[in-house]
């Protein structure tokens, strides 16, 4: 519900001050580093510098698809809430195209691609198993599919954002319109093309395993963490004097999302658990064996506490997801756990044991500082908020 005092203040446009922050500087800093240990990484050991760069991209690329899924859910449910937070979505959906530059070197055939996706290596030429597979399982097919994915999320994703950036010159209400129109398709579109990369990419680096339920598992994944990089991003430009006009009616819808999304990976995680574990099919169990030997089985346990008891049990009180402070801590925390899944899901294929090399942590802070530099020029570009959208006084005067 919302209501409308007889006066309202109208916060003006808010452009971020790349000049007044060293922000930028540090990452290109940062990027420039790191893209030269990385390509010492690749030279000395060009197996760890695959799964390392996979692992800090895909860390990544979630944050975005995410970020597209709520910008889309947005339109579609034609919600008033969000108007001040969209943007800091609508931003992360213009690194699309960088994120296309930081995946080709993992198609680098001979070298890297059939590192990761061992079907392609010419060990496996003569598998049967790739055979039978071959329809889906073969190089032209599966770059077509890459070149499917960012054609699609780079024009959406700028078609979303260039739009909402319009409608700050002249308030255009058609321009909602025609996005609310198209955002149903749009999620349709996103469900299949994040079903698929996921089964091609995080999936395909064990080509043999099956999961009726990772399409919806790599949704979960996406959701969650692309709804805690924003309330960090939120807190950090509150921390510099921008987007002071959310409150915390705004923080404790958010924190209800987070919660809900937290709930929500909990049961898919553990419903493909049970699901492949009651079916006692080797072509499903493969996947368990390889991720619960070893060391990797408490990284499973961690999982369960860290990213699922802990979050819900921290989230269930109110005063905690209307306090920005407390809200933020969990996010940044479900981040760090994010993390930890992607490593718990990518790098047992890299080596039996749990350890981590020196390239995990390169290849993620240089990964992170260029689109970190990427995200703050986008950002500079436009006001931190849509200005003139129509929902914008149900935003400001939003009550839970």
């Amino acid at each position: 519900m919302s209501g409308h005092p007889h006066t309202l203040h109208i916060p003006p446009p808010e452009r971020l001050g790349v000049g007044k922050y060293p922000i930028a500087a540090i990452f290109a800093g940062l990027s420039f580093i790191g893209i030269i240990l990385c390509i010492i990484g690749a030279v000395t050991n060009h197996v760890q510098f695959a799964y390392s760069w996979f692992f800090a991209f895909y860390y990544f690329f979630t944050i975005a698809l995410g970020s597209f899924f709520w910008v889309t859910l947005h339109y579609a449910c034609d919600s008033d809430w969000s108007v001040l937070a969209r943007r800091t979505w609508e931003n992360i959906l213009g690194l699309f195209p960088v994120l296309l530059l930081l995946f080709i070197p993992l198609l680098w055939p001979g070298f890297l691609n059939d590192v990761l996706w061992q079907w392609m290596s010419p060990a496996h030429a003569n598998d049967h198993e790739v055979a039978i597979r071959s329809a889906w399982l073969n190089p032209a097919f599966f770059y077509f599919r890459v070149f499917i994915y960012f054609f699609y999320f780079i024009l959406a994703g700028l078609y979303y954002r260039n739009y909402s950036v319009e409608q700050d010159r002249d308030g255009n209400p058609i321009l909602t319109r025609r996005m609310h129109d198209h955002s149903y398709l749009a999620l349709v579109i996103f469900g299949l093309l994040q079903t698929f990369l996921g089964c091609d990419w995080l999936a395909g680096l064990e080509w043999r395993w099956a999961s009726s339920l990772f399409g919806v598992y790599n949704y979960a994944i996406c959701a969650q963490a692309s709804l805690a990089a924003g309330i960090v991003i939120i807190a950090l430009l509150r921390s510099g004097g921008y987007l002071l006009s959310m409150n915390h009616e705004h923080f404790y819808l958010m924190g209800k999302l987070l919660f809900g999304f937290s709930i929500f990976w909990g049961y898919i995680a553990f419903g493909q658990y049970l699901l492949i574990w009651y079916a006692n099919i080797p072509e499903e169990t493969i996947f368990y064996n390889n991720h619960n030997r070893g060391h990797w089985v408490y990284l499973t346990y961690f999982l369960a506490v860290g990213k699922f008891l802990f979050p819900v049990i921290y989230l269930l009180a109110q005063d905690t997801k209307k306090s920005l402070r407390a809200l933020t801590f969990i996010a940044v925390w479900i981040l760090f756990m994010h993390g930890i899944e992607l490593y718990w899901l990518i790098m047992p294929y890299a080596h039996q044991g749990m350890c981590p090399s020196w390239q995990d942590f390169v290849a993620f802070i240089t990964v992170g500082s260029i689109l970190g530099f990427a995200y703050v020029r986008i950002a500079a570009t436009a006001s931190l908020f849509p200005t003139r959208d129509p929902r914008l006084v149900e935003c400001l005067t939003i009550t839970n």
